[in-house]
């Protein structure tokens, strides 16, 4: 359910260096005390503001650029272990421009019927409001977060014309983006199953290895680089990005925006602390498969289980399309579950995921949607306790759906329109 974000990755976002933000400032200043007040911070505010507008201060030389760049990537690549085995392609652009190439690229490679079927079938599962632009809001929630980026295609970074490297902040996201060039020259990002459009689960925890890993040596980089003098400049500027747009998206998009940060940089901590680079080499070379793994890094290290295909019946009608095929995995059962039973007994009942599978059908054009899901848990219990809060959970939203448990599986046919049962039922009948 995350196909439409993947193709936006290996974007340093400055919302998620927010939140990140706070932990490494609280790891590097131990000895001080943060609680400044919010005079103080409006007085930084105010001098960061000036000097953003002075043209003096936005002016560095090309070969000062240059020599500040090499430095940060000596750093990264100390930091995380592996060398760069060519020179990193870098490329600028103007911010006004950003926009354009996200739209750009996310149109290379889905149609505009993928992107309205994709949010058709979000919509099914009422993550979303049906009718949704689902590209414009995720476009507008990247165009207002987004720090730097790199192109595996292209084998190219890309900043902004207007970073001079003079701060801690600038040179922290570049040592972000140089870490997934160093992952690119050394393990491939392209070969990594990020574009697969059938298996969301997949999809997000591949990305989530690739972001936490970016993450974790950026606040790593910048614990050991920090200037101390502009710490609270450092602070005041990561959290006071402009987030409105990612106020008012639906909060599935936002947990979606930043799990690969968040969860992911606590996944790649575990990693690390269990086995330092070796082990997020070894994680590159055999990477996760499940958000679950995510989730619960054990499950990784220790219990690994990738889970098998799940056979979902297919309904035989010229008047229903198929729109979506795909998997919702622990996080995307967890999302479908935390609004209407809030967030304890989400994660309750989804960590007993053992493996899912959906479709989604339509009932002519725009027409009313069926879900037919398959899932699979570890005991009968976690079975029985999904069976029972997703019950609870449509009954909250009023929406008729049929469930039915068989030891560990659970079978779902849900629909609006009456006539979509009678071809579930046969489609179960096979």
């Amino acid at each position: 359910m995350k196909k439409f974000l993947r193709d936006l990755v290996f974007i340093a976002l400055l919302i998620a260096l927010g939140y990140l933000g706070w932990r490494t400032v609280e790891l590097s200043r131990q000895a001080s005390d943060l609680r400044d007040t919010v005079a103080q911070l409006e007085k930084e505010r105010r001098e960061a503001e000036q000097q953003q507008q002075s043209p003096a201060a936005a002016e560095i030389k090309p070969e000062a650029s240059a020599a500040i760049r090499s430095q940060i990537e000596q750093s990264t690549s100390d930091l995380r272990g592996l060398a760069f085995k060519s020179p990193v392609n870098y490329k600028m652009i103007d911010r006004v421009e950003l926009r354009g190439f996200l739209i750009k690229r996310l149109k290379e490679q889905y149609t505009d019927q993928e992107m309205r079927d994709y949010g058709r079938s979000l919509a099914a599962f009422g993550l979303i409001p049906d009718g949704m632009d689902l590209m414009a809001t995720v476009v507008g929630m990247y165009d207002e977060q987004v720090g730097a980026f790199y192109v595996p295609e292209e084998r190219s970074l890309y900043t902004f014309k207007d970073l001079s490297w003079s701060g801690g902040l600038d040179k922290m996201l570049l040592s972000h983006e140089l870490t997934h060039v160093l992952q690119d020259q050394n393990f491939d990002l392209t070969t990594f199953a990020m574009r697969v459009k059938n298996d969301d689960d997949l999809a997000l925890a591949t990305t989530a290895l690739i972001e936490g890993d970016a993450t974790l040596l950026m606040t790593r980089f910048y614990a050991e680089n920090v200037d101390p003098t502009h710490m609270l400049s450092d602070l005041t500027a990561m959290l006071g990005q402009n987030t409105a747009k990612l106020a008012q998206a639906p909060p599935y998009l936002r947990e979606l925006l930043l799990f690969p940060y968040q969860q992911g940089q606590q996944f790649a901590s575990a990693l690390f602390s269990a086995g330092g680079t070796d082990a997020l080499n070894d994680a590159f070379r055999h990477p996760p498969t499940t958000t679950q793994q995510i989730l619960h890094p054990d499950k990784f290290l220790h219990d690994r289980h990738d889970p098998q295909p799940v056979p979902v019946p297919s309904i035989d009608s010229p008047d229903w399309r198929l729109i979506g095929n795909n998997v919702l995995g622990e996080f995307g059962i967890r999302s479908v579950l935390e609004q209407p039973l809030g967030l304890f007994e989400a994660q309750q009942i989804a960590q007993g995921w053992v493996a899912d599978h959906y479709h989604v059908y339509e009932h002519g054009p725009g027409g009313p949607t069926g879900l037919m899901w398959t899932t699979v848990w570890d005991s009968e219990p976690d079975a029985a306790a999904f069976q029972d809060g997703y019950r609870n959970a449509t009954r909250k939203a009023g929406v008729t759906v049929k469930l039915h448990q068989d030891g560990k599986q659970v079978s779902i046919q849900q629909s609006a329109d009456p006539a979509f049962f009678p071809l579930a039922e046969a489609a179960l009948a096979h």
